[in-house]
């Protein structure tokens, strides 16, 4: 029996009432930050779904801040962890832990990607030569604290640009069935820098800060603690969201 969801009732639940509209999903003037660090070995492994693997020594790990003044889903603000990470030979950034600001981007990431996206309280500002990022979740208990300076522009090949794996997992709805899914998901973004006439793409680096604020056993970002920070960029984007392609079946494998 199928459900002709498309055609009658809109692309996502509720039925007759969509949440959001069906990929691709559209960035316009996405703001974008990251600090690049290495992170503890232990604690890295232990959001690392099985077949995923990361440095055993050396974790690379990105923290991404995002202000998106015009989407599919409207404006918000977004923050995410990536783990540089290996699947099957192929080099990856997979994505454990995000925080976005609003209900629809929420809802179709988790149940289209398996972004494991949480509400949280985010606030983007810049002052003086900085650029600060916080987090707080509840509102009140800071996470994160995040700064960068926009430096110098950076070269292209300074970016590890990685396709994006993420665990999308949707629990049984009754006992005596498995889950309804148990897959990772890749996602290969299509975007282009903002350019300007004198020195086309505008990519720049900076000195990033990166302090968890405080522990939490519910959202337990604190575990990326840099142990060494490696740099930090600042970036304008359009970019689009297409469907996912599926690179592991953890229910066909059995």
């Amino acid at each position: 029996m199928s459900i002709d969801v498309n055609g009658k009732s809109g692309f996502s639940m509720p039925l007759g009432a969509s949440l959001y509209p069906p990929p691709p999903h559209h960035f316009h003037g996405a703001r974008m930050a990251y600090a690049r660090f290495e992170a503890d070995p232990v604690a890295v492994a232990s959001m690392l779904p099985p077949g995923v693997t990361a440095d055993p020594v050396a974790p690379i790990c990105e923290l991404w801040v995002c202000d998106y003044p015009s989407t599919s889903f409207g404006p918000y603000l977004e923050a995410y962890i990536h783990i540089r990470a290996n699947l099957d030979g192929t080099d990856y950034w997979y994505q454990p832990l995000i925080f976005t600001n609003r209900e629809p981007a929420m809802a179709a990431g988790r149940a289209i990607w398996g972004y494991a996206k949480k509400l949280a309280t985010m606030e983007w500002r810049e002052e003086a030569e900085q650029i600060i990022f916080t987090i707080e979740r509840p509102l009140g208990k800071r996470l994160l604290t995040f700064t960068i300076t926009r430096d110098r522009l950076a070269a292209a090949d300074e970016i590890d640009a990685l396709p994006i794996i993420s665990l999308r997992y949707l629990p049984a709805s009754a006992p005596d069935r498995k889950p309804a899914a148990a897959e990772l998901v890749r996602m290969d973004v299509e975007g282009a820098l903002h350019t300007t006439p004198l020195f086309g793409d505008v990519l720049w680096a900076g000195r990033a800060s990166v302090s968890f604020d405080s522990t939490s056993n519910v959202d337990p970002w604190h575990i990326f603690e840099p142990v060494r920070m490696l740099g930090g960029f600042v970036q304008t984007v359009n970019f689009s969201l297409p469907l996912g392609k599926v690179v592991k079946d953890y229910l066909a494998e059995g």
